[in-house]
């Protein structure tokens, strides 16, 4: 399969990227392409919010699949997070449609945030399961475990574990596409 993930050097991307062995795999990266490389993709360096840069990677890589798991935590900036969701989803939405993609994979999360940050999130999930491709939301809690900015696992409720989240992913990724109504 041919896959492009955005947000290939993040927590979940770090993990995703070695399970995909054997796949054709290109990562996005604002700035990590060694990285990527050494996870086993072809690395792409491109910011989403340069759409004639994000139009071109994706038809490049020429993807079945589009994964989604675009953050912008750095300093818990919630505002570049909401906008990453609103704007950088829509850039990458438009990049898959665009170029034939079949299917699209979604990072989602799935607990409290404060108003803006669920409006953007809703955004985010409405654009991603409007485009009109086979589309795959995937809401996880608060993640644990490597890259996550919490190393040990702190013991509460609704946590996974960063590695259970690519799993998840994966999963995603193999099921076959629904069997669509041709009326």
């Amino acid at each position: 399969m041919r896959i492009f993930v955005a947000g290939a050097s993040g927590a979940i991307g770090r993990a995703l990227l070695p399970m995909l062995a054997g796949h054709a795999v290109t990562g996005m990266t604002r700035s990590r392409p060694d990285l990527v490389r050494s996870l086993g993709a072809e690395p792409v360096v491109c910011d989403v919010y340069d759409r004639p840069r994000l139009l071109a990677a994706v038809r490049s890589a020429r993807p079945q699949v589009v994964v989604d798991l675009l953050t912008d935590l750095a300093a818990w900036d919630f505002a570049a997070n909401n906008r990453i969701r609103r704007e950088g989803t829509r850039h990458l939405v438009d990049a898959a449609v665009a170029a034939g993609v079949d299917r699209l994979i979604v990072e989602s999360v799935d607990f409290p945030l404060p108003p803006d940050g669920q409006a953007a999130l809703e955004e985010m999930e409405h654009t991603a399961l409007g485009s009109g491709l086979d589309t795959r939301i995937l809401r996880f809690g608060l993640l644990w475990g490597p890259n996550t900015g919490h190393d040990d696992d702190p013991g509460e409720p609704g946590r996974l574990h960063v590695d259970e989240a690519a799993r998840a992913v994966l999963t995603a990724l193999q099921q076959p596409a629904p069997v669509r109504d041709g009326g």
